[in-house]
């Protein structure tokens, strides 16, 4: 299932690789009204997304949330707007 959430980034992670060989870059968003905290990942292509993105921009995130559990850990971005 896809998600979207508008917020802010409050921080931008290094491009880091897995042990699987796949390039993985972390935020710390926070989610407008709810206050909510989430640490979604792009990865491979998806950087791409984080190019123009700074600390500070209110933007859209659409995500979704990978593994059977459905917790937060695993949430994975499929787009990013600055708004």
């Amino acid at each position: 299932m896809n998600y979207k959430i508008k917020g802010i980034i409050t921080a931008i992670g290094e491009i880091k690789t897995t042990k699987l060989g796949t390039a993985v870059q972390q935020l710390h968003f926070e989610q407008e009204g709810s206050g909510r905290i989430f640490y979604p990942s792009a990865l491979g292509t998806k950087i791409e997304l984080l190019q123009d993105i700074l600390p500070g921009d209110v933007a859209e995130l659409g995500f979704h949330i990978s593994g059977s559990k459905g917790t937060y850990n695993n949430v994975i971005i499929d787009e990013l707007v600055r708004c």
